[in-house]
């Protein structure tokens, strides 16, 4: 082992200069730790150039530079292998549970909402942020990457955060993800175009993710579209809250009469007891529909109990499905057990129609007609044609028509009475 000489300490000691090093105390530090290295492998039969370079050869790739960014990495950034650490767990984290939460979504298993719903919060509230934040101050990046930066946090912020507004039934969904779209195709690809793709020299990579990004942009707008238009869709759900205030009016109506009726009445026994009769029948049904629509929305709307499911706003409902898992509930053996049934509604209002029958000889019940109808010349029975294959806000539109026409052989029978 030889000593290095005065000249051959100075030159490494300007060459660690040359290759960045700016720090004093890092550039002692890695003076003293080359100048060890090259004295246990130089000797007689070596030259001090080739050792040298052979030494450089053990900092890596990048060589001494990323020593100086790591050090400067460590004393602005302290924190830097904690969020690291915490963004990479939050991402793999978060990815598991949307996909095993869409999977379990597409089986229609329980859990499947709030597994989605929590794995795309941590991924827009941990994972994205700290990877911008771990980006943007691990690198020295020119103007455009940090634009570029910028804009991807942005968009993918605004994609994440409205996909999560959409399956909690929020309001904003739609605008935040399509403006987050918007920012992804127009303003991250251009510049992402410009500044990787035409300096990269690996262009399948640069290619695919050109590809990846237009393709994700087009099938996230596909399915934030998809269904009726904006117009009919309006137009049904009008029908639908105007059938519901409807309902509601009818019911004050036809309690105020039922009062008026019995304040009448009071010396006829025989009377007073058909209208209470009629009354409790009316409001027991009407009771089981409603039971039954706030059991619909509690299963369909994944963490709603069925209390909150009576007091939910129909607007917010608009985009909720069901079908498979509705008709399901509703209409199959496995399930025959359950309260709310279609079979059971049927046998209720097949009930009510002979206490309406007892009561008013001769009322027209055609509405509350529940035999087979014929579809397309095929005989389809009453529970398929109310409940099959139909998403939720179908069914309680199907509900509360129902509602309605309990709500007029009651008044039919009112006046009958009177």
């Amino acid at each position: 082992m030889l000593s290095l000489t005065e000249e051959q300490i100075a030159f490494i000691e300007k060459d660690i200069r040359v290759r960045g090093i700016t720090s004093p105390d890092l550039s002692i530090d890695l003076l003293d730790h080359i100048c060890c290295l090259i004295e246990n492998e130089l000797d007689e039969y070596r030259n001090f150039e080739i050792v040298y370079q052979q030494t450089l050869l053990l900092f890596g790739e990048k060589g001494l530079k990323e020593i100086q960014d790591e050090t400067n990495r460590l004393l602005t950034f302290k924190h830097y292998y904690f969020m690291n650490s915490t963004m990479k767990i939050s991402g793999y984290v978060s990815s598991m549970l949307i996909l095993i939460g869409s999977f379990f979504k597409f089986q229609h298993w329980p859990g499947a909402n709030v597994m989605i719903v929590v794995g795309v919060f941590f991924l827009a509230t941990l994972f994205l942020p700290l990877l911008f934040i771990l980006k943007f101050k691990s690198t020295e990046e020119n103007n455009r990457s940090i634009v570029l930066s910028i804009i991807g946090f942005i968009s993918s912020l605004l994609i994440c955060v409205g996909i999560l507004f959409r399956i909690l039934h929020w309001p904003g969904a739609r605008i935040m993800i399509i403006i987050g779209c918007v920012l992804l195709l127009l303003g991250y690809l251009p510049i992402y175009i410009l500044s990787i793709y035409k300096n990269t020299t690996n262009k399948i990579n640069a290619t695919a993710t050109i590809i990846l990004i237009i393709a994700g942009v087009g099938l996230i707008v596909t399915e934030s579209g998809t269904g009726l238009s904006k117009t009919t869709s309006d137009s049904f759900w009008r029908g639908v809250t105007e059938s519901n205030d409807l309902l509601q009016y009818n019911k004050k109506v036809n309690h105020k009469t039922f009062e008026l009726m019995l304040v009448k009445q009071t010396t006829d026994t025989a009377k007073v007891l058909q209208i209470k009769e009629l009354q409790l029948a009316t409001d027991s049904l009407l009771k089981y529909t409603t039971k039954m629509k706030a059991y619909l929305i509690s299963i369909t709307e994944e963490g709603m109990s069925a209390a909150q499911a009576e007091k939910i706003n129909l607007d917010d409902l608009r985009n909720s499905g069901g079908g498979d898992q509705l008709t399901k509930r509703l209409l199959t053996v496995e399930y025959a057990s359950f309260s709310c049934t279609a079979p059971k509604l049927k046998a209720k209002i097949e009930g009510y129609k002979q206490t309406l029958a007892k009561l008013s000889p001769g009322i027209d019940l055609t509405n509350l007609n529940t035999n087979q109808i014929t579809v397309y010349g095929e005989q389809v029975s009453w529970e398929k044609s109310n409940f099959e294959k139909l998403p939720l806000p179908l069914v309680i539109f199907n509900i509360t028509r129902i509602e309605l026409a309990i709500l007029a052989a009651e008044t039919a029978a009112i006046q009958q009475l009177q």
